[in-house]
């Protein structure tokens, strides 16, 4: 079959027809799925009328393209992670069809690489649909190809070829990826439980003791390497605990009730959370985190008999994103809410001790 699909007047000699050979023949072979992907855009891009090859797995949740490899003749780079309307893949995966864009006049993902082709190259894009076992697009095989390439129906043919044993890769890709991020969310759940309950056994009567264990509880669960409690003072706002050495941020440090960003929006019953800060999100975020390069965070309000009395936050730097949305939005309301139940509960503890104290005191009415 692959003398038919590859014979040498097609290609460049008997090493070539080998190259695809093994490449074909690598698919389950069990070596790692990172293997297999270098390994086929690398002898894909071996054809003399490709330029640049890549593989791509679609993300149909996030609406993205995840880059699993690229060979490319010039300097030609694809972020690991795009926009699935950034890239003309998005048409193969739209159409569930081969799609074909000519590349002069284009402007746009593929200007960087059309600047380096010779002024006589005519290119053209081609996506190649990786589809699942009930047909769905699951990844696309995209080549940037001298337009002699399509005029050969066995360069077209062998294409299809790759495109069907990819499919049986990356759907095994896909499902280990699937069971490892269910194994992790069974983890995390497990720990969040078991430390929730550890957190709300706590039978200290230190009100500052019990807050420093949600804030060290909280940025090891989250993964985040700042963790504070900000309390209401008059009209004002205070960092009453701090857990993280973070260089700006202190214990006692105040700022003001414009400058708090505690929004009544922000201070509704839920987890107010910004995975990402970027231009439209950042007039949320305090100006003296944005300084610090607060990359997102996690913010709960603290109600005591219906009143505000001070929020619950944790916090990225950089570039760092909180890694499940959902699922810490779900323990960390959790915790918040615990977490204002044990101060409310503290209160009305001291309360009634005073009460009592007022009662055995000789100079009482």
């Amino acid at each position: 079959m692959l003398s038919e699909l590859a014979p040498n007047h097609y290609f460049s000699g008997i090493s070539l027809t080998a190259d695809l050979a093994d490449d074909l023949h690598s698919f389950g072979s069990g070596l790692p799925s990172e293997h297999v992907w270098n390994q086929t855009v690398q002898t894909i891009a071996r054809i003399p009328e490709i330029i640049t090859s890549w593989i791509f797995e679609y993300l149909p949740e996030s609406q993205n393209f995840r880059l699993l490899a690229l060979h490319s003749r010039s300097e030609f780079h694809i972020p690991d992670l795009v926009s699935k309307y950034s890239v003309p893949c998005h048409h193969v995966v739209d159409s569930n069809m081969i799609f074909e864009m000519n590349l002069v006049g284009e402007e746009s993902f593929f200007q960087p690489l059309t600047e380096t082709l010779p002024e006589k190259t005519s290119a053209t894009y081609l996506g190649y649909p990786i589809r699942s076992d009930i047909g769905t697009v699951i990844g696309v095989i995209g080549m940037v190809v001298e337009d002699k390439f399509k005029h050969k129906f066995k360069n077209l043919k062998l294409i299809d070829v790759i495109a069907d044993q990819l499919s049986q890769e990356l759907i095994r890709f896909k499902n280990e990826n699937l069971i490892s991020q269910t194994l992790n969310t069974a983890s995390f759940v497990k720990q969040s439980l078991a430390e929730l309950f550890r957190l709300l056994s706590n039978r200290s009567s230190d009100l500052t003791t019990i807050c420093r264990n949600y804030l060290q509880t909280g940025t090891r669960l989250f993964g985040l390497p700042l963790g504070l409690i900000a309390s209401k003072i008059g009209d004002d706002w205070e960092y009453s605990l701090v857990e993280g050495n973070v260089h700006g941020i202190f214990e006692g440090q105040r700022f003001s009730k414009e400058e708090s960003k505690f929004s009544n929006r922000s201070l509704s019953p839920s987890a107010n959370i910004i995975n990402k800060i970027s231009e439209s999100s950042s007039p949320r975020v305090r100006t003296h985190l944005l300084e610090l390069g607060v990359s997102c965070l996690m913010e709960f309000p603290l109600k005591v008999h219906n009143q505000t009395i001070g929020v619950l936050g944790f916090y990225g730097l950089k570039d760092q994103e909180i890694e499940s949305v959902e699922l810490f939005q779900r323990v960390f309301e959790l915790m918040g809410i615990g977490l204002a139940n044990t101060i409310e509960k503290h209160n009305i503890d001291l309360l009634s001790k005073i009460v009592f104290l007022e009662k055995d005191s000789p100079n009482s009415w």
